[in-house]
């Protein structure tokens, strides 16, 4: 069967409602905080209330301005930031929040948006295990991210465009429940009824399966098989039958 390609969509995975395209960035710059850690940021794209808790029934504590650089920690499943404001920490939805320095970013103050590898981690030239390997980052680069692409980041890597997964990439600070790899970032959908093997391999054994339209949780991926969650446990499913 014809392998399908990994389509090409924005961060708001659930909405499409932000469109982000690649734009000149001014310096990459990763902001530290006092104990010398890098952390990720982003900016708001309108004017975004900050809340005590991850959900419209939570407080807002302040508003912040569109344009505002954002300090992120760890996405919720349901697809709200972690974040800090000045000196206030609080939840903010994440159709509000872009990467920063792109063209159709609300800064442009030299600031870019890093996201962090978990492990080696290879540069392709496309967002699939088939194209040809650019390079590599080593656990713990800052990565600068330029746009989301379902389970890859289309991201800077020495001048140069290419796509890391998602699933070997992370917030920069912060111990949260839930992180990038765990949140609706990288949710795909069954194109077919699929079956969850115990290993990356049509011997491994099944485990289960899903429907078709199911929504899958991806959290990494190994030549054309990606490792999912799958009720309590992780296993294996075929890429050509995630969308």
């Amino acid at each position: 069967m014809k392998r399908k390609k990994i389509c090409t969509v924005t961060l708001a995975v659930l909405s499409g409602v932000v469109i982000l395209s690649l734009g000149t960035f001014i310096t990459s710059f990763a902001k530290e905080d006092s104990s010398g850690s890098q952390v990720t940021t982003m900016a708001a794209t309108a004017n975004l209330n900050l809340r005590d808790d991850a959900g419209l029934h939570g407080k807002v504590i302040t508003v912040m301005p569109k344009g505002a650089s954002v300090e992120v920690y760890s996405m919720t499943s349901a697809g709200w930031y972690n974040v800090k404001y000045k000196d206030q920490t609080g939840y903010a939805y994440y159709v509000y929040l872009n990467f920063e320095g792109t063209d159709k970013g609300t800064v442009n103050d030299g600031k870019v948006t890093h996201m962090y590898a978990t492990a080696p981690l290879n540069v392709r030239s496309k967002p699939n295990t088939g194209s040809a390997i650019l390079g590599s980052f080593k656990k713990g680069d800052a990565v600068t991210v330029v746009s989301k692409h379902d389970g890859w980041f289309k991201v800077d890597f020495n001048g140069k465009q290419g796509y890391c997964h998602g699933g070997y990439l992370d917030f920069g600070k912060g111990d949260p429940s839930v992180t990038a790899d765990e949140s609706t970032m990288n949710d795909m959908t069954t194109s077919a009824p699929l079956n969850v093997r115990d290993r990356p391999s049509m011997k491994g054994k099944i485990i289960g399966s899903f429907k078709k339209g199911e929504t899958v949780k991806v959290i990494g991926q190994e030549g054309d098989w990606l490792k999912v969650k799958y009720k309590s446990t992780t296993g294996y499913s075929h890429v050509d039958y995630l969308k």
